[in-house]
């Protein structure tokens, strides 16, 4: 049976690969947006998810090892 810290730490770890996931789903929609980006609209969304992409990947890199 995990203790606790165990029990956290492994919960963080997928935690962690959910959001590098998500991360990258976010990647990918703006490669394949690129075509669209026709109006203001969807210019500003995409500005939006790189900024989210730099915002989440900063955070994730100063989180501690599990």
């Amino acid at each position: 049976m995990l203790n606790a810290k165990e029990s956290w730490a492994a919960a963080s770890d997928e935690l962690v690969e959910l959001l590098y996931e998500l991360l990258d789903a976010h990647a990918d929609t703006m490669a394949l947006a690129k075509a669209l980006v026709v109006d203001e609209d969807w210019a500003a969304h995409l500005d939006y998810l790189r900024g989210l992409q730099r915002v989440g990947r900063e955070a994730l890199a100063r989180m501690p090892e599990a």
